[in-house]
């Protein structure tokens, strides 16, 4: 499951890394780019929020199928893209079909009876945290071919499935989805970020009003479908519950800090003068001790309150994101991103367990999908506070600003209950 889960990282880290490829081959700049990273964060959340809720309706197989059609569509789109628009569309599929997978993952081991399960996330943290290891310099290799390659990297999900196939559960009566709730609830998560980067690009105010309005408006839709309808797409009870709220802050300010340390770094790295591969090989020995600190606060995690290991780890993020805004060369962003992989995998092999603590087997897969939602939605905010942030304020004041909502992240997380 972990080899099934991992290639979604490739979809943020190994494209951060062909950015500046991208940038001159698209003629775009750097907050148009950001689309690349933000339209992927909410792909991946919608998908992860509605491959959850139809497992737990239809069971895994199913989905998997479905993922397998999106991440086929969204690799030709990149493959072909001739501009940014019809890209950042094949790394919307690319993304909705990695959140389905990620959802199938999580419900796999959110299902392992509760004896088994600490080892299991254990495991599939350390396989996450392996790939975030390796993301800078597959995403360094696969650009020197073409930056195209590097953007389509979560489709190797796909060759990990005759594998996974087993452990999936097969097709179940089928019930009926809740599709426009799904849709508004789509809707509610790519507003903010559709308003924030719209503002970053300098768009006239009318758009931003009338984006920001029409996210208000989906809000309101979706909460009075959601009272009046008994199989309503959002689980009953979970948006409304402390712990879900505190789990969202954590990981949203975990993801936010993670994106805005993937598009900061090769900005910061290409200004340098550091090629696509530099950057890959720069990157890979602090990702590789992010790995192995992601281990080891999954053991930590055995031994003290797991609350207590993710807000240090938070911490940990958000004082090294100040660390690079004092000093933006490669020793700072290195430190950056190291933390940054470490705390990503920690937070979603924590969080994980947190809904398993919290929510029935028949509901975890649309709990959990709702909680990815949450987190990668921070991680779009991350990249597009610092897409708007970058020109008019500069690096330091960009990434200073960022580390605020890691710090924000730890103080959620203890606040957890035990």
């Amino acid at each position: 499951m972990g080899l099934l889960y991992g290639p979604a990282v490739y979809g943020v880290s190994a494209a951060a890394v062909a950015l500046p490829d991208a940038a001159r081959h698209l003629h775009a700049s750097g907050p148009a780019l950001a689309w690349l990273l933000t339209a992927y964060a909410v792909g991946i959340g919608v998908g992860a929020v509605t491959g959850g809720r139809m497992i737990d309706l239809w069971g895994d197989r199913p989905v998997l199928l479905i993922a397998v059609t999106l991440l086929t569509a969204g690799t030709l789109a990149c493959v072909v893209a001739p501009n940014l628009a019809v890209a950042v569309t094949g790394r919307i599929l690319l993304a909705v079909g990695s959140g389905a997978v990620k959802a199938t993952s999580l419900a796999t081991a959110a299902r392992l009876p509760a004896s088994q399960r600490p080892t299991a996330l254990a495991r599939f943290g350390a396989c996450l945290a392996a790939f975030g290891a390796t993301a800078p310099l597959a995403g360094a290799l696969a650009a020197a071919w073409s930056w195209r390659v590097a953007l389509a990297l979560p489709v190797l999900s796909i060759a990990a499935i005759p594998l996974c196939w087993p452990l999936t559960t097969p097709r179940r009566q089928r019930q009926s989805l809740d599709w426009p709730g799904a849709g508004l609830l789509a809707a509610v998560a790519a507003g903010p970020l559709l308003t924030a980067q719209t503002a970053a690009q300098h768009t006239s105010a009318l758009t931003i009003a009338a984006s920001a309005a029409a996210t208000a408006a989906a809000a309101l839709a979706l909460a009075i479908r959601s009272r009046r309808r008994t199989d309503r797409f959002v689980v009953d009870g979970v948006l409304a519950a402390p712990w879900f709220r505190r789990a969202a802050l954590a990981g949203a300010g975990v993801y936010a800090g993670l994106f805005a340390v993937l598009y900061a770094a090769p900005h910061l790295l290409t200004t340098l003068g550091y090629s696509t591969m530099d950057i890959g090989l720069l990157l890979l020995p602090g990702a590789a001790v992010g790995a192995g600190l992601a281990r080891g606060a999954a053991v930590a995690a055995r031994r003290l309150p797991a609350r207590h290991v993710l807000s240090a780890a938070s911490l940990l993020l958000a004082g090294t994101l100040c660390y690079a805004a004092l000093d933006p060369r490669p020793l700072g962003v290195a430190s950056a991103a190291t933390a940054a992989f470490a705390t990503s995998a920690t937070a979603q092999m924590l969080l994980t367990a947190e809904v398993t603590r919290h929510v029935s087997p028949q509901q975890r897969g649309g709990a959990t999908g709702l909680l990815m939602l949450a987190i990668f939605t921070g991680g779009g905010g991350g990249t597009a506070l610092c897409a708007a942030l970058w020109q008019p304020c500069g690096p330091s004041i960009a990434l200073a600003l960022a580390a605020l909502l890691p710090a924000a992240a730890a103080a959620a997380a203890s606040r957890l209950h035990p």
